[in-house]
């Protein structure tokens, strides 16, 4: 009688352990919005520095920084053409090829309001997320935005070309959550 109740007790305290997680499991975040480009299209900004070229990530369009042309196209857009929901924090995903050891970049996120003042920049360095040369390589980025942007502001995702070494970039993907 002793062991059918331990087993019972046990069985009823399992029970109640396997509930308990089943309460705590994390739901999904769902993203507010996303925004791609292939470079096949002519969508964003800084689309002078798309070249053709055989040898793209896909397609044959890529963006070409240079000692020239320092800022790859990007996402330039009102914060409510994005989404009628408030966002916090976006990834910006992209393939890029370093053609020297010496090339260096950063992801950039920067907000401007309607006068054009910039109010929030911020730069992570490619390099640190990859150091190989003569490849195409995945990067995935992030930042967290800062709570005071508001409808009216403008948006902007690029990359900066801190090096002025030729460096290439396709396949831009931007999503806020």
């Amino acid at each position: 009688m002793k062991y059918f109740l331990l087993a019972a007790a046990a069985t009823f305290l399992f029970s109640c352990k396997q509930e308990e997680i089943k309460t705590e499991e994390v739901k999904p975040v769902l993203p507010k919005a996303i925004f791609t480009q292939s470079l096949e299209h002519e969508e964003w900004g800084s689309m002078h520095t798309i070249r053709e070229i055989e040898g793209a990530h896909t397609g044959k369009r890529i963006s070409v920084m240079d000692s020239t042309n320092l800022y790859s196209v990007g996402l330039n857009k009102p914060v409510k053409s994005i989404s009628a929901e408030k966002f916090d924090s976006v990834a910006f995903t992209y393939w890029i090829y370093f053609k020297s050891p010496n090339a260096n970049a950063k992801s950039v996120v920067s907000i401007d309001d309607v006068t054009g003042k910039n109010i929030f920049w911020a730069g992570n360095i490619v390099n640190e997320k990859t150091k190989e040369i003569n490849k195409w390589v995945e990067v995935k980025d992030g930042f967290k935005l800062p709570s005071s942007i508001n409808p009216e502001h403008f948006i902007k995702l690029y990359l900066w070309n801190t090096s002025k070494e030729e460096i290439m970039i396709d396949d831009l993907n931007v999503t806020f959550y």
